[in-house]
């Protein structure tokens, strides 16, 4: 029922999305614009998305050091999995995909793994709101549109590290009002709702190290930087040149809005994204969604190609591995 209700919400939110992001364009000088793009700018548009994944295994790695020491080599492949089933699975669930396939090359637990996943989603959050707020003071004047949603996201986002700094520094505190107040819950339940918490621990004791955490958010800001780079490209194909932080506003736009549930790959979302965040600067719709496809496309067939022979050499099945991460997500 629960996936049901996922698919059927995602469903309408994609509808929903590709509505206003289509709604009163000019088809044909969409297809002008498609058919004239400049597509030389596809091959460093590749290199800015190389080093997007260069610069997340290189986090990952980071904080991969709560569970032992690897190199690029054994974690690149799981992390391409990962990217290339969010853009065939529904409900987010390359990143669960991700945890099995590394949990189980490494000989790790799953949501232990998936913890490191939540800790680099967090550092992700917080290189993108600096470049936003960067971005407020660069730009004059800045969209209000824009701003009070990434405001009440920034508030949310604060509550949230404050939540964890309290968790990190006192994490016996959590699990002893745990195991007192889950005693009338199912034995099963208690049990994993301890792993949960032992797990949570293990995952984010990676920020503890303050040269750690430094070295982390320098490789998250360098990543996101890659991301506005490739919007940036984008949107260059198509003879429209916008400064580099009104990309960065894209960027952190679409981080937001990836966060409900969506079609695989983002379609309708990508859309969305780029005819809202970008409107507000003058750019055209038509252009707008022109590269919007462009971003997309050009992602989505090398990601998902990379991740597909990954996922090939590991010698795992698909239907047994999503199994066990749908088993994960519940």
């Amino acid at each position: 029922m629960k996936r049901l209700l996922h698919v059927v919400l995602a469903a309408a939110i994609t509808a929903l999305t590709l509505l206003y992001a289509l709604w009163g364009v000019n088809f044909e000088k969409l297809g002008h614009l498609l058919a004239g793009a400049d597509y030389r700018l596809v091959a460093p548009f590749l290199g800015f998305l190389f080093l997007f994944f260069l610069f997340t295994g290189l986090n990952w790695n980071l904080i991969l050091r709560s569970q032992g020491r690897y190199r690029l080599r054994q974690t690149a492949p799981a992390m391409m999995i990962g990217f290339a089933g969010n853009n065939v699975l529904p409900a987010h669930l390359g990143e669960l995909v991700r945890s099995v396939v590394f949990g189980r090359q490494q000989g790790l637990s799953a949501s232990a793994v998936f913890m490191t996943l939540v800790v680099e989603r967090l550092l992700d959050v917080f290189a993108i709101l600096v470049y936003y707020f960067v971005a407020v003071l660069l730009i004059h004047p800045f969209p209000e549109s824009i701003r009070v949603g990434a405001g009440a996201t920034a508030a949310v986002i604060a509550v949230a590290c404050v939540g964890i700094a309290v968790f990190l520094r006192f994490p016996r505190v959590f699990e002893r009002l745990w195991e007192r107040y889950s005693r009338p819950l199912p034995a099963a339940l208690r049990t994993r709702g301890s792993h949960l918490l032992h797990n949570a621990v293990l995952g984010l004791s990676a920020l503890k190290s303050p040269a750690l955490l430094a070295a982390m958010v320098l490789h998250a800001l360098a990543k996101w930087a890659s991301c506005g780079g490739m919007v940036w490209l984008a949107l260059l194909a198509f003879g429209t040149h916008v400064p580099w932080a009104v990309c960065m506003i894209v960027v952190a736009v679409f981080a937001v809005a990836v966060t409900l549930p969506t079609a695989p790959g983002f379609v309708g979302t990508a859309q969305a994204v780029f005819v809202f965040a970008l409107g507000p600067f003058g750019v055209p719709q038509e252009t707008a969604l022109a590269a919007s496809v462009l971003y997309l496309v050009a992602q989505w067939i090398p990601v998902t190609l990379v991740g597909a022979f990954c996922f090939a050499t590991t010698g795992l099945h698909l239907r047994e591995v999503r199994s066990e991460a749908e088993h994960l997500q519940t």
